[in-house]
């Protein structure tokens, strides 16, 4: 945008230059190939002073027209840079608990990867070094590089953030970038649910499911996701099955004490 505007300033000039020639031939006042004689004083030509340039109406017109168009395609890019901007903490939260990050970085043409880089080694921001590593992970807008991408979101999970650790206990679980381990999954699954993140805890029911964990972790799990606030109709609904197959493994007694006493 900044090379189209700079280049239709470069132009304007020429146009209304070309506007005020057209239909005129160039004629030589003198043979160029023809030797020239050093000129007397007596025919030195006292300086005379330039005539001011006037331009036709449609010459004014055309000038116009170019000037138009160079502040229409200004505005544009200016506007364009102002809404580029930085997100805030609440805004990238939001969009990693919803895995749209990485969209609106794209949606973004890659434009703010170095402030993002930035935030992410310098500021050490957790949710700034989530995003970071999944563009590491991804290729997103970076080159791939997967083991500084899992070191990241490491920093991200050590600084608590209950995504990062959620994302972690995935990896070892199913042993993507790293080497499997469930055991490792359960303890950094735990924890995140344990922040009272909503997805952690559903995939923390969801691995007690699956059979990793202990019985012990039964009763806690079942009271965490009973007493979540859930808005979304699917998750409600997901949430709703994952209880009822946890609550299939435990005693009719302790479920019932689960949903009485909040454990948080």
């Amino acid at each position: 945008m900044n090379r189209l505007i700079a280049l239709l300033l470069s132009i304007c000039p020429l146009l209304v230059l070309a506007a005020s020639n057209e239909g005129q031939i160039y004629e030589p006042t003198r043979d160029i190939f023809a030797p020239t004689a050093a000129a007397s004083p007596s025919q030195t030509a006292a300086p005379t002073s330039k005539k001011p340039v006037v331009l036709s109406a449609e010459q004014q017109a055309a000038a116009s027209a170019a000037s138009s168009a160079v502040s229409v395609l200004a505005s544009a890019g200016a506007a364009k840079i102002a809404t580029l901007q930085l997100y805030s903490q609440d805004e990238l939260l939001g969009w990693i608990a919803k895995h749209q990050h990485l969209k609106r970085v794209l949606a973004d043409e890659c434009q703010l990867v170095p402030d993002i880089e930035a935030r992410a080694k310098v500021m050490m921001l957790p949710s700034y070094q989530y995003l970071w590593a999944d563009m590491l992970l991804t290729g997103t807008c970076v080159d791939k590089d997967a083991t500084t991408g899992v070191d990241y979101m490491w920093s991200a999970a050590q600084h608590g953030l209950p995504a990062a650790l959620l994302r972690l206990a995935q990896y070892y679980e199913k042993g993507r970038y790293v080497q499997q381990d469930k055991r490792q999954a359960v303890v950094l699954m735990h924890e995140a649910a344990a922040l009272g993140y909503l997805e952690a805890r559903m995939e923390w029911v969801a691995m007690l499911d699956r059979g990793l964990g202990s019985p012990l972790d039964y009763e806690e799990a079942y009271s965490w996701l009973h007493h979540s606030v859930i808005s979304d109709d699917q998750q409600h609904a997901r949430a709703t099955r994952l209880l009822r197959q946890l609550a299939a493994r435990m005693p009719a007694n302790v479920v019932a004490r689960a949903k009485t006493y909040k454990l948080d």
